[in-house]
């Protein structure tokens, strides 16, 4: 059946939208929902600043969606109107690690915001040209410095801690007070730090744990109530989304991403109300679209990794078997294989994005262990995955 067509003047008039942005905004005009107590935590650590005092590194651990970006953007908010009203001066920097994964981009991203009449190189720089810049600008400003490093286990990952180290001890030797907030989707973070760094840094970690469904129903019906007209969606819709996504995972994100694409499957069919046989649909819409944004992110081995898994016509596989498979592509791509170690590592990262499911299991017959691998992808799916995999490398 032909889909219905739609036109600008037909999205626009249809009653299902009252402010879509209130859907997606980082801190809603109504506040954060269920985190009243990681906000006191952050609130007790932070307190000393407007004491002009310096905070160790403060951790945050969450899985993707549980709220970290949102507390701090609202607490820094928060804390500066304080600052403002006792005359305490006060600069930020916030730094999403995911983009800038060395020190020296992160360092120079940070002057960027410190100091932004002066316009720093992206490239070019060393680290300890952009070290030494950083300390003659925080000295020159004299003030209490805090600076956030989003998704900090990008970088950690890539390019080690020293920059954790230095900030966990620049204040030795200069006039303003960095405050250092790390944030992290990984809650391993810590493996990728070393025991010298470690004894640095604070021991304050604030945890965000995954939203459940009557957490995921309160914010929901939050967002609704402002983002949509009245008697839009009903109850049973939203608590339909919030246990959908409780079930996967508890992610804040991806219940909004749903209640929206609800509402644009509802535009599309005419209708002025937001009904339960939507939920299903957008939750395989969204399904489909996430697994191929996430497969494009990729790095191109990992790619080829999973191409191999995904020609397969095998319900399940092992570790042996799909190095392979791998091997295979690579030589059909004319690219070089990684070592086994590398491709063992890719498995685990691919099953971590929930790509794959994968699994060490014993087999009694060879009396070794072996990784089972499955994936649940159905022929449409796995079509689209190879096109956007062969386009991409």
């Amino acid at each position: 059946m032909e889909k219905r067509a739609v036109t600008f003047a037909s999205v626009l008039q249809n009653p299902i939208y009252k402010n879509r942005d209130m859907i997606y905004s980082l801190v809603p005009k109504t506040g954060l929902l269920h985190r009243t107590e990681q906000k006191n935590e952050l609130i007790m650590e932070l307190a000393p600043i407007l004491m002009n005092s310096a905070v160790s590194c403060v951790f945050m651990y969450g899985n993707p969606g549980t709220g970290k970006t949102s507390v701090i953007t609202e607490l820094l908010d928060e804390l500066t109107d304080e600052a403002n009203k006792r005359d305490v001066n006060m600069q930020q920097a916030y730094v999403n690690c995911s983009e800038n994964r060395t020190e020296t981009t992160i360092l120079i991203d940070i002057l960027s915001q410190l100091n932004p009449k002066r316009i720093y190189p992206r490239v070019g720089w060393t680290r300890a040209k952009a070290l030494t810049e950083f300390k003659k600008v925080s000295n020159d400003l004299n003030t209490n410095i805090i600076v956030v490093l989003d998704e900090v286990d990008y970088a950690l990952k890539e390019s080690g801690d020293d920059v954790l180290y230095r900030l966990s001890r620049i204040n030795e030797r200069l006039k303003s007070n960095i405050s250092t907030i790390l944030i992290s989707n990984d809650v391993r973070v810590a493996d990728y730090i070393k025991p010298k760094t470690q004894s640095t840094l604070g021991r304050v970690k604030v945890i965000f744990s995954a939203y459940t469904a009557e957490e995921l129903y309160d914010i929901v019906k939050d967002r609704a109530k402002n983002a949509f007209n009245k008697d839009v969606v009903s109850d049973p819709v939203m608590q339909k989304i919030a246990e959908i996504e409780a079930a996967r995972g508890g992610d804040a994100r991806r219940v909004l991403e749903m209640l929206d694409s609800c509402a644009k499957i509802a535009i599309s069919r005419n209708s002025k109300k937001i009904t339960l046989d939507l939920v299903d649909e957008a939750e395989k819409t969204l399904e489909k679209d996430t697994i191929l944004s996430v497969v494009a992110s990729l790095t191109k081995h990992q790619k080829l990794l999973f191409l191999a898994m995904i020609q397969s016509t095998k319900k399940q596989l092992n570790g042996g078997k799909v190095n392979l498979l791998y091997r295979e592509v690579c030589e059909k791509q004319n690219v070089s294989p990684l070592s086994v170690r590398s491709v063992r590592t890719f498995i685990v990262n691919l099953s971590e994005l929930g790509l794959i499911s994968s699994e060490v299991t014993w087999l009694r017959d060879l009396r070794k262990k072996s990784r089972a691998i499955s994936l649940n992808l159905d022929a449409a799916t796995r079509k689209k995955l190879r096109k956007v995999i062969r386009d991409s490398i």
